[in-house]
């Protein structure tokens, strides 16, 4: 790992704190822009009707409205996460009528609805996650909670391979070793930014 590797808690406060100073205007432009790239990719990597989780944007992350719609639109089966006690994840499914309700973040929003696990979803091929960025290797910086880390542990270790793409702004696909990781982390297999869908990792990790 790089000798100029931040600690993670100092990297994830300056994420937080660009995007804080973001624009009003700015998650909406790019999440325009984030629907049009993937779907330069999604249509090749997912069957029809598959079943894809992504994630209702809060805050100055990404607006993942316009992928979510189009997602919908092309009769895509689309779940989002819903967080449980314990730092675990659970999935509902989601329309453009879905109606939304508070959550256990009460800042986070849910649609109300069936809760499901990952083996009520036969047909998952593809998850859109969120981060505050991700470096070259594939590390994802979370918010901390530990929950899509947790998550995609017990999913990988059930056999589950659909891919994990982290989402996030242009600045913030990072160089690998960007930041010091753990052995809680769990790498994205592909990052997704307003101007280009990546496979990752793009460099070796080196110990």
């Amino acid at each position: 790992m790089p000798h100029s590797a931040a600690p993670k808690d100092q990297a994830r406060n300056e994420y937080r704190r660009r995007r804080r100073e973001l624009p009003s205007a700015a998650p909406l432009e790019a999440g325009r822009a984030l629907a049009s790239r993937a779907f330069t990719v999604i249509p090749r990597l997912v069957s029809p009707a598959a079943t894809v989780a992504a994630y209702l944007s809060a805050g100055r992350e990404p607006d993942t409205g316009p992928l979510l719609a189009e997602l919908h639109a092309r009769g895509y089966d689309v779940v989002v996460p819903v967080c449980e006690p314990d730092r675990r994840l659970s999935w509902c499914r989601w329309t453009p009528g879905s109606r939304l309700v508070p959550g256990l973040f009460p800042s986070v929003p849910e649609p109300a609805g069936p809760r499901l696990q990952v083996q009520d979803l036969p047909n998952l091929e593809l998850l859109l996650i969120p981060a505050l960025a991700v470096d070259a290797r594939g590390m994802r910086m979370g918010k901390g909670g530990g929950y899509y880390d947790r998550f995609l542990a017990g999913f990988r270790a059930a056999g589950n391979s659909a891919p994990a793409v982290g989402v996030v702004y242009d600045e913030e696909f990072a160089p690998a070793g960007s930041w010091m990781s753990d052995s809680l982390d769990q790498p994205a297999d592909a990052v997704l930014t307003p101007s280009q869908w990546t496979a990752l990792p793009l460099e070796p990790v080196y110990s």
